[in-house]
């Protein structure tokens, strides 16, 4: 059962608030990055994404949780999070056309990766779609971390 367009947007409005209020401020006097750090961020930032979305693509849900920010592994537990997945009847299908995927720097530790996504339904392969979204994608730790739960709902949300 597909929710209604309204739940969906507010869900993503609040979830969209909470992952931003869990981002710490800038260290108070640290510099803008210039041109050329913010290029390396947004190149790390893809490259994460890439790591994600390969984990994703073969069906590896304990290690791609791992890949997940803290405040979403506080929201679903390893277990809950890798039966969602299974039970997602579309998966991404290749890797993303290098024409439709980039990264938009926000913050040192902050940035969104904007992909069209190729679904194939997982039962029927002959079935798929093209899907353009956003993904944001946090630095914690070192390590870029995506939300995991607009992982498990990227297929439906609109």
């Amino acid at each position: 059962m597909r929710p209604s367009r309204w739940l969906t947007s507010v869900i993503a409005a609040v979830t969209a608030a909470v992952t931003l209020a869990a981002v710490p401020p800038p260290p108070a006097g640290e510099a803008a990055p210039n041109r050329f750090e913010q290029q390396k961020i947004e190149a790390q930032a893809l490259d994460a994404f890439k790591r994600i979305l390969g984990l994703w693509r073969e069906e590896v849900y304990f290690e791609l949780y791992d890949q997940g920010m803290e405040a979403s592994k506080a929201r679903i537990t390893r277990e809950n999070f890798a039966q969602r997945m299974v039970q997602l009847e579309w998966l991404p299908q290749g890797e993303p056309n290098p024409r439709y995927l980039s990264a938009d720097y926000r913050f040192r530790t902050m940035a969104y990766v904007k992909v069209r996504m190729l679904y194939r339904n997982k039962f029927n392969p002959s079935q798929q779609f093209n899907k353009d979204q956003t993904f944001l994608l946090l630095q914690e730790n070192g390590t870029w971390r995506i939300d995991l739960v607009d992982l498990i709902r990227s297929p439906y949300g609109s």
